[in-house]
């Protein structure tokens, strides 16, 4: 089965470049929803108010700031209890994670952050605040700011898991647990993506990034990246329209999606120039910290055989396969991934509730 979602951003990122350099010829782009006009300011309002009005349970989501300049990130939170930061993927901000939030906010703290360069934190354009060893001492330093010298349990999608997943290795004695949905830990990645022909063939959109700036992301076309993900969604009846329009609306602004492009400029070289001694924390590590990780079967982002290594670099590791689930595994059914969330904290990052 195609993972749709995926396929959708892919196609219009190749016809965006296919665009900006052979215009005369390149196809049109379809997409299967118009994209807001992004009014970046109001939608990280808007988002939280969306969450109050569909959250359960009467606990309300509230937003705050941690940092100032290039280094300021934006997060939603809710609950009381142990701390558990949600990390979303490219493209996306927190609002992606809201299901998560809601099944764990009982018996949690749960603290979602807009990752640098999306939703409302800061964009720098400098590759250096993007770099996955900057990324995770933010982090880090975030939930000391939250919750003092408390360790704390990591929920991750996409680049969210590969940076939960590193922040194990590099801090075990921070981390109680780490929900890895949806990707590998950095390192395993990057010796994949050298390594492995077909990886190297499903992440060439990776490589593409390089060659698009600011200018090109104008004219409506960062929108319709977002909106060949969001729109198959919310047919497929996994998000509704508003929150699906909310999404694409606040990765519509260019700044927010070469934000996000950025965690790749800074972090994927070439493939060819892959060295063991760039990787971080480094290509062998591994941690004692707990982790899940949450697959679903109709990913087509990385190759499968990345589970049968996964072991290399977690000493307590658990897998669990979605069937006819894709890339989105926060979104697309996400009562089962939930449930699989759930009874890993239950064992490894006890709430109050336990």
């Amino acid at each position: 089965m195609r993972d749709v979602a995926v396929r959708g951003i892919a196609a219009a990122l190749a016809a965006m470049v296919a665009a900006c350099t052979a215009p005369s010829v390149s196809p049109p782009l379809v997409i299967e929803a118009a994209a807001p006009e992004p009014r970046a300011p109001s939608f990280a309002a808007q988002a939280i108010d969306w969450a109050n009005a569909n959250g359960q349970g009467g606990l309300r989501y509230r937003g705050g700031d941690f940092g100032e300049g290039d280094e300021r990130l934006h997060y939603v939170e809710a609950g009381e209890g142990p701390l558990v930061i949600l990390h979303h993927g490219f493209p996306s901000f927190w609002l992606s994670m809201f299901d998560q939030m809601e099944a764990l906010k009982r018996c949690y703290r749960v603290v979602a952050v807009d990752g640098l360069g999306g939703g409302a934190s800061a964009k720098p354009d400098s590759l250096e605040p993007y770099r996955i060893d900057r990324l995770a001492a933010r982090i880090d330093a975030l939930a000391r700011h939250l919750s003092g010298e408390a360790r704390y349990a990591f929920v991750g999608h996409d680049w969210g898991a590969a940076l939960g997943w590193s922040m194990a290795q590099a801090y075990p004695e921070r981390m109680l647990a780490v929900v890895a949905m949806s990707a590998p830990p950095t390192n395993l990645f990057l010796s994949l993506v050298r390594d492995d022909a077909e990886q190297q063939q499903r992440s060439g959109y990776m490589q593409r990034f390089r060659t698009i700036d600011r200018g090109m992301l104008q004219s409506g076309i960062a929108g319709r990246i977002a909106a060949g993900g969001y729109a198959d969604l919310a047919a497929r009846g996994h998000i509704d329209t508003e929150r699906a329009a909310l999404l694409t609306a606040v990765l519509s602004d260019p700044a927010t999606m070469d934000g996000g492009m950025n965690w790749y400029r800074a972090n994927v070289p070439p493939f060819d120039q892959i060295e063991d001694s760039a990787i971080w924390p480094s290509a062998s590590a591994t941690t004692d910290v707990p982790v899940l990780a949450i697959w679903g079967e109709a990913d087509e982002t990385f190759v499968p055989a990345w589970l049968d290594r996964a072991g290399n670099h977690a000493r307590t590791l658990e897998i669990v396969r979605l069937p006819g689930i894709g890339h989105w595994t926060p979104m697309e059914r996400p009562a089962e991934a939930n449930t699989a969330i759930q009874r890993f904290f239950d064992r490894h990052a006890p709430g109050r509730c336990s």
